[in-house]
């Protein structure tokens, strides 16, 4: 595009000069296009903000069809509003009314569970799969009309009173509340689709620091124990350079994990906190022919447990060293990660467990830096040793608060092996996607205004 512009304003001169930009009648004096206006700054914003399709107006321009135009043309063309707002008004009362009979009407046969669905919630659990057999949800899914969002504050809450019961919740609950965030892993873990002997034995450790590439596994494993035997009511940091294990090989009271590739993360409206959101699937999975890289997301992490997101935003503050030993990274709140591998450590065959039962997760630390004054959005780096590998650390799953999209910033030059799988792999640097939904734009606008 460069090339071409350099072209064109080195002959644009003779152009004018031979009369050769016509218009219907007579010559055009000027270059006033608005999309020639619009090439000169498209590389400019390409190597600032990340590719220019995601900026797409696509989704406006789709709303002011169906909103605006096409009930525009059943108007009388004058006083456009209000007959556009009673046009809308009535479509959407025949919409209601439809539902009504088809729904009085209307026989849905029951719907089977597949095959590959069976065995993904405990028996005598609430299914995530409750909803869509409903014969209602699933002509309602079917006229697309609706969609329900599965609630998993209020399974939570069912799980957690009937937890006693151990004979119908044995083991850790798939589904539990962290603050303001609700979390579901699937009852099976990832690894026991391919092997289902292995549901309650899991993965080795060993097999588990290769297939998915983190050759300090159990160094993170032994120090994020130490740490939590401590404090069992730590919240844990990352980035904490750890002890130097080189003449004490680490030690692990366990040699096998549950392990999940993905799991789903609900929040709570930041104007609403009775109103439940859409969950989120977060993926933590390695690589595979279609990501060759692995596919693992980027999630805010909560390392200071007087910080509640949303309400506190990302801001934090600076702690002591003496306030919470050697096992939280100063300054605190909340934190960018990349989610790598997410567990259940398993005791050994006859042994109990000695340490705190709860899921983990394996995630590799990003730098979050100043706000770039272009797109208002902050700028992450990948956190890397002197050496040049990653900065990974072990903190808990009910730490993880939401999904966190990243826009891999360009510079001057782009690495041609860039892809849609392997851009969070091969780029050092990205932004904050703060437009990414209306909740996370909300939460860091009002937080940083005080």
């Amino acid at each position: 595009i460069d090339q071409s512009l350099l072209i064109f304003h080195q002959n644009k001169a003779v152009i004018m000069t031979l009369g050769a930009r016509m218009g219907a009648k007579k010559p055009i004096d000027n270059w006033f296009i608005p999309k020639l206006e619009l090439m000169q700054s498209i590389t400019t914003s390409t190597r600032k903000v990340g590719a220019l399709i995601q900026w797409s107006a696509d989704a406006t321009e789709h709303a002011h069809i169906s909103k605006i135009k096409d009930p525009a043309q059943h108007t009388n063309n004058n006083d456009y509003d209000p007959q556009i707002c009673c046009h809308l008004d009535r479509l959407e009362k025949l919409r209601r009314f439809a539902i009504v009979m088809t729904l009085k009407s209307h026989i849905v046969d029951h719907v089977e569970t597949s095959p590959e669905d069976e065995g993904d919630e405990e028996e005598g659990t609430v299914h995530d799969d409750d909803e869509a057999t409903d014969p209602r949800t699933v002509l309602l899914e079917e006229l697309n009309f609706t969609c329900l969002t599965t609630n998993y504050f209020n399974k939570a809450r069912e799980i957690a009173t009937a937890s006693h019961q151990a004979s119908t919740y044995p083991g850790l609950p798939r589904t539990f509340t962290a603050g303001n965030i609700a979390i579901h892993l699937n009852y099976n873990p990832t690894h026991c689709y391919n092997n289902c002997h292995n549901t309650h034995t899991g993965m080795k450790l060993d097999d588990i620091a290769d297939t998915f590439n983190i050759p300090d596994l159990h160094h993170a494993l032994s120090d994020f124990l130490q740490c939590d035997a401590r404090n069992r009511n730590l919240i844990h940091g990352v980035g904490v350079p750890r002890r130097s294990l080189i003449d004490h090989p680490p030690t692990l009271p366990f040699d096998h994990a549950q392990v999940w590739h993905t799991v789903r993360l609900q929040q709570v409206s930041y104007h609403d906190s009775s109103a439940a959101l859409l969950a989120q699937t977060l993926h933590a999975s390695p690589s595979s022919p279609k990501w060759l890289k692995g596919r693992r997301d980027a999630v805010l992490v909560n390392i200071d447990g007087q910080y509640e997101w949303p309400q506190s935003g990302l801001k934090g503050k600076p702690l002591s060293i003496h306030q919470v030993g050697l096992c939280v990274l100063a300054p605190s709140g909340h934190t960018v990660c990349e989610l790598q591998v997410i567990m259940h450590p398993m005791p050994q065959r006859g042994s109990r467990i000695g340490w705190r039962d709860q899921y983990i997760c394996y995630v590799h630390n990003m730098k979050i830096g100043a706000v770039d004054p272009v797109t208002g959005m902050h700028i992450l780096k990948h956190a890397r040793h002197a050496n040049g590998t990653p900065v990974g650390d072990i903190v808990p799953l009910r730490q993880v608060r939401l999904f966190i999209n990243l826009i891999p910033q360009f510079g001057a030059v782009v690495d041609a092996r860039l892809t849609k799988a392997t851009s969070s792999h091969y780029s050092s640097s990205f932004f904050l996607n703060k437009y990414f939904d209306k909740q996370i734009y909300d939460t860091l606008y009002y937080a940083s205004q005080g």
